[in-house]
């Protein structure tokens, strides 16, 4: 198994090339009710099946602004590229800029300042704000823009770094949580820019003081008055453990045993859905469950990463790079059935739709120069019809 351990260039990486995320199994003589046909158009699906795939070379979308447009990144080849030397990464990357694309036209529009790296767009669930991020100031930066680029606020705190910044998530309309490891905790961020700080909910050694040993934290969601993340914690106990921070108690507790890759929340926010792995088959598996880590439900196993709630809630999306079974799957939350709705080799990021009749997801395209890795980002749009 690969397992997804902190290292915080590591991670950098990661965020910067589009890679395929989290701990991945290898199936063997697993059984399943997948029909696998190379044409997708003639796939016989449970509530969906595919219409068609339109594909944008040179891009990778982050997000859907609305229906027919979508955030991106894309070289931005005006900059000069970025370099890393440090003890813990060398490195060095082509510059990304931001952009509004529009899927029908081609049309894209500049997104805020386009004279620094940019990267890692998110979308508020009113579609008024974005989230993103530039990790290579002096200091670590996050903006909140409206959906025109104009920045409303900037998140330039020295207790905030470049790992902490690429692990937000909406908690609302007006508000974000993130991971603040240098005060071992989270921090709360409102839409005009206001910082509310939760320390002291770990201890010990943190990953941003010792990338390799310390105990990170991954994945915040925010219920109520409850906080629940991931913490990767090497060779430890508590390594890819969801834990639960009750804000008014001051308390911390365990909430399933199993090793978590990743977990989200519903729409309803009512369920959890966890990715984890099971060593004894070999595999990694797709479960709901509810708040409370009970009344698991198994959705799907195998070689699985990138899994994502519909908007409605009523159905996951994932990729699967198994051999013999790429592609990107839909399974109904209701009745557990499959279906493969494209063929092939996808990663990270991967989103619905606002209305659940589309999802974007990316994958590569060699340049055919004849030099390992020299490739092309390509957005895929989906079009799903009942």
């Amino acid at each position: 198994m690969i397992k997804r351990k902190l290292i915080v260039g590591t991670l950098i990486i990661s965020s910067l090339i589009g890679t395929i995320g989290c701990a991945q199994y290898k199936s063997e003589g697993q059984e399943d009710n997948i029909t696998i046909i190379k044409d997708t158009k003639d796939i016989l699906a449970t509530d969906i099946v595919a219409s068609k795939i339109d594909t944008y070379e040179g891009i990778i979308g982050h997000d859907w602004l609305d229906e027919n447009e979508v955030v991106i990144t894309k070289e931005n080849k005006e900059l000069e590229p970025v370099k890393i030397d440090n003890e813990k990464l060398k490195a060095s990357f082509e510059a990304k800029s931001l952009y509004s694309y529009d899927l029908d036209s081609k049309e894209q529009k500049i997104i805020g300042d386009q004279s620094k790296f940019q990267d890692g767009a998110i979308i508020s669930p009113n579609n008024k704000h974005m989230f993103y991020r530039n990790e290579f100031e002096k200091i670590a930066t996050g903006y909140i823009a409206d959906l025109k680029g104009n920045t409303k606020a900037k998140i330039a705190d020295k207790s905030i770094d470049e790992y902490d910044l690429s692990e937000a998530r909406w908690i609302n309309d007006e508000e974000l949580i993130m991971p603040c490891s240098s005060i071992k905790g989270f921090a709360i961020i409102n839409v005009d820019g206001t910082i509310n700080k939760i320390k002291d909910v770990e201890s010990g050694v943190m990953g941003n003081e010792d990338p390799l040993n310390g105990l990170s934290i991954t994945n915040p969601i925010k219920v109520e008055d409850k906080i629940y993340y991931v913490t990767i914690h090497r060779g430890a106990k508590d390594d890819d453990k969801i834990k639960v921070y009750d804000i008014n108690k001051k308390e911390k507790r365990e909430l399933v045993k199993d090793d978590v890759q990743n977990f989200s929340l519903s729409p309803n926010k009512e369920q959890l859905l966890m990715l984890t792995s099971n060593p004894n088959k070999n595999v990694n598996e797709l479960v709901v469950t509810d708040l409370e880590g009970k009344q698991k439900e198994l959705l799907a196993e195998g070689y699985i990463f990138g899994p994502r709630w519909s908007s409605d809630g009523t159905k996951v999306s994932y990729i699967s790079n198994e051999e013999g079974k790429e592609g990107v799957y839909v399974v109904d939350v209701k009745t557990k059935k499959e279906s493969l709705i494209s063929v092939g080799e996808y990663y990270i990021p991967i989103q619905w739709s606002p209305s659940d009749k589309k999802i974007m997801v990316h994958s590569k395209k060699s340049k055919n120069n004849g030099r390992p890795f020299d490739e092309i980002d390509v957005t895929n749009v989906i079009t799903l019809e009942e």
